[in-house]
């Protein structure tokens, strides 16, 4: 019984194993192995992280050696001799040659070194091979117009052997391109360099940030040819430095072009006038800086509301407002707020600064065209503060959620796929009722609260 006679349930299940063979050995098996390879590596202290190149680098690797092996894997032999396999695998060559047959006489360049003779050749077996190639079951059939087509390319078109190898390397070229476009103006992967946005997110996050959010980018630029939205209050944006500088920082966005910005002494935002509202959470003791081994200090709670947005805020606890560090190490009095010193010498609370020209005018005006950010971690964060609002230009887009986290120097599964715009889910055997009457009045809007 041949192939064409086989009933097409039969030929289904066989080519469903086959693929099943291809999906297990080639796809599945090479793909976990390269993530448990990149998280031994992180385990071992060899990577900080795990990047989606290091993952499809590994993944490339194993797949292309587990496809050079195949002989010696598992049910080779079965899926090499399965008549639809085999077809596919004549098929496939067969149309690769004829259009590298078709390319040399079409394009002048190879054509002007065929004579007469032979081009007509090569154009009588390439409409042969084409003409059996019609019958989609055809595959025994392929082989005398395919070998005599493999004779006269290998009597008249060897000079093209190079141009094959040229084409690869301009296919994989073009997916480099391609991928090198996808990540600047489509989604890109990031990770938590800093501490800033504790305890939304933790060092060692891993998350994607989407490009089209605020608009289409040109690729390797900051020009942003279309442009249909601009970020809000509340959004978690990843940017170029303002300053020009190499690096990308994450910030969240508290104010948009016109809003007066002031944060006051007891580390409360407050927009055009308004008090952003929050609720307590209480408080907790947590490493200063970024390295979890650093020294200890205390930190409290807030749930803040931003728009539609509820995100968690923490800031250095300060019962005593302006009366000092007291010894605290790490800890400085800046005049009527406190500040965790882990390595720069800035200050954090209240701003604007007591004497500017934006203090006396009560607050520092967001510019047109720009958006003013901070990070939810109030007393150790690098932003707006310090060096003025952010360009939309700069923007690179608005964060999405964690793909992956070794936020404790381990694999953190249980923060895979947080969603870093989610409302706050705070523990309800935990809050006093005081906390929880807070947080449901916080869940209703309130008509033109910032």
């Amino acid at each position: 019984m041949t192939a064409r006679d086989d009933p097409r349930w039969r030929r289904g299940l066989r080519t469903a194993g086959v693929w099943l063979w291809l999906a297990v050995w080639i796809g599945l098996l090479p793909a976990l192995c390269s993530v448990g390879i990149n998280i031994l590596l992180v385990q071992r202290g060899y990577l900080e992280g795990i990047a989606p190149w290091q993952l499809l680098l590994g993944f490339a690797a194993l797949a292309y050696g587990a496809y050079g092996i195949r002989e010696h894997l598992p049910l080779w032999k079965w899926v090499a001799n399965e008549p639809g396999y085999k077809r596919r695998q004549i098929r496939r060559h067969a149309a690769q040659l004829r259009r590298l047959a078709q390319r040399a006489l079409r394009r002048p360049w190879y054509r002007g070194r065929l004579s007469g003779g032979a081009a007509r050749e090569v154009e009588e077996a390439v409409r042969t091979l084409r003409d059996a190639m019609k019958d989609r079951l055809a595959a025994e059939e392929l082989h005398g117009p395919l070998e005599r087509l493999e004779a006269l390319f290998d009597r008249h078109l060897g000079f093209m052997k190079y141009s094959v190898y040229v084409e690869y390397a301009g296919q994989i070229g073009l997916a480099v391109l391609a991928a090198f476009v996808l990540r600047e103006s489509v989604v890109e992967a990031f990770k938590i360099p800093s501490g800033s946005m504790l305890p939304t997110l933790e060092v060692g996050d891993h998350i994607f940030v989407n490009k089209l959010e605020y608009g289409i980018r040109f690729p390797f630029t900051d020009w942003l040819p279309v442009r249909y939205d601009a970020p809000h209050r509340g959004d978690v944006v990843v940017f170029d430095e303002p300053t020009q500088g190499p690096d990308a920082f994450i910030k969240r966005v508290v104010g948009v072009e016109g809003d007066r910005i002031e944060v006051e002494a007891d580390g409360t935002l407050r927009i055009n006038g308004q008090t952003v509202r929050r609720c307590p959470l209480g408080s907790i003791r947590a490493p200063q800086g970024d390295d979890p081994r650093s020294p200890k200090a205390t930190f409290d709670l807030f749930v803040e509301r931003l728009g539609d947005v509820r995100y968690t805020v923490r800031q250095i606890h300060d019962p005593g407002v302006g009366a000092g560090s007291g010894g605290r190490p790490g800890v400085r009095d800046v005049g009527g707020g406190l500040l965790l010193v882990t390595g720069g010498d800035l200050h954090s609370r209240p701003y604007p600064r007591r004497g500017t020209p934006d203090a006396a005018r009560g607050g520092f005006v967001v510019p047109p065209g720009h958006v003013f950010v901070m990070g939810d971690n109030r007393d150790n964060s690098n932003d707006s503060r310090f060096w003025g609002p952010v360009p939309f230009a700069r923007i690179k887009g608005k964060a999405m959620f964690i793909w992956w986290s070794n936020a404790r120097r381990t694999v953190e599964t249980d923060r895979i796929g947080i969603s870093i715009h989610a409302a706050v889910q705070a523990d309800a055997e935990r809050l006093t009722p005081q906390q929880r009457q807070c947080l449901e009045d916080l869940a209703r809007p309130v008509p033109n609260a910032p």
